[in-house]
């Protein structure tokens, strides 16, 4: 056999080594949320709120990893949907006289027109964790928020970032990935409310 074709052979068995040996699959771990209502916001709407909630946003699940730790690895799934929604629907029936789901933007049509004085769209536009350490953790969200009047005219878009972060170093429940995570989400509406509370909005 020739230098230049065993040399060629030795360099395809060193590129292939890793896919014939083999790597150990990831695990991934489903993160389920529990946001918090804001608790400091006090201030209240006098009328009523709709919420347009697409597929993506109900829907919305974030990958993070694959992360080692320990001679594993895991990808860590985010359900950002059903906690975001839960989220929404919840603070706004603490904050306004009342919450509808609507099924799209305004102006809307016929005889069913939902009688709410705006309607509050979101997306979830952003999302990050950091795991430096076994323990350690943090986190933000971004949800971006579309608010429409009821002729359809834009009174407000914006972003709004929340950030979670651990504190302490040490593992508690308050510390998970979930809860930090929470944690972010909560920050990030609370942001949202006070914009709402001071739309100059009509019953």
């Amino acid at each position: 056999m020739k230098r230049s074709t065993m040399a060629t052979l030795i360099f395809a068995l060193i590129v292939s080594a890793p896919g014939l040996m083999g790597c150990p699959s990831a695990t991934t771990t489903k993160i389920t949320m529990s946001p918090k209502i804001p608790g400091d916001v006090t201030g209240r709407v006098p009328f009523s709120v709709g919420l347009y909630l697409t597929p993506e946003f109900e829907t919305n699940h974030q990958h993070v990893g694959p992360l080692g730790f320990g001679g594993s690895s895991y990808i860590l799934d985010y359900d950002l949907g059903s906690a975001s929604k839960a989220l929404f629907i919840e603070t706004f029936m603490r904050i306004a006289r009342g919450v509808l789901l609507v099924n799209g933007r305004p102006p809307y049509g016929g005889q069913d027109i939902p009688a709410v004085a705006i309607v509050i769209e979101p997306s979830i536009v952003g999302f990050g964790q950091e795991h430096p350490a076994y323990w350690i953790y943090s986190a933000h969200i971004e949800y971006r928020a579309i608010i429409y009047d009821r002729t359809g005219a834009v009174l407000l878009d914006r972003v709004y970032r929340g950030d979670g972060d651990q504190g302490a170093k040490t593992y508690s429940p308050d510390s998970s990935n979930a809860a930090v995570a929470g944690k972010a989400m909560t920050r990030a509406i609370a942001e949202l409310v006070k914009d709402v509370i001071q739309l100059p909005v009509a019953p």
